[in-house]
């Protein structure tokens, strides 16, 4: 068994029989993996749960990717649509990709959807 550390991620391999575990640096979940880069630049993600929207997307080098700007699919395995903040690169394609756990970088909506203003009465 041997361990290198990378860019603060520990990355164990067992050599026996050949599996690899990837343990990541406290405060990172991983998301999934770019599935593609969509025609208007955004990321389509097949996540492993359903993120928050707005939730800020990184990639291993804890580079920011972008936001959540929508969740759909199955339940199980849902995909993420991701707006980058750059131009995305097409070898992101593949790539995992990381939301960073603790402080919530996402918009909170309330039960109203974001509409804060009174509903107007037709009389």
């Amino acid at each position: 068994m041997s361990q290198r550390n990378l860019f603060s991620v520990t990355e164990t391999i067992y050599t026996g029989s050949d599996i690899r575990r990837r343990s990541l640096e406290v405060g990172m979940r991983s998301l999934g993996h770019v599935e593609n880069i969509a025609y208007d630049g955004s990321v389509l993600v097949r996540a492993a749960f359903a993120p928050s929207r707005g939730t800020v997307v990184v990639d291993r080098r804890k580079r920011a990717v972008g936001r959540v700007v929508k969740v759909f699919g199955p339940v199980k395995e849902p995909f993420a649509t991701v707006r980058p903040d750059g131009k995305p690169a097409m070898s992101l394609i593949g790539a995992e990709v990381f939301i960073e756990e603790g402080g919530s970088n996402a918009r909170k909506e309330d039960r109203r959807g974001g509409r804060s203003h009174p509903v107007s009465r037709v009389q």
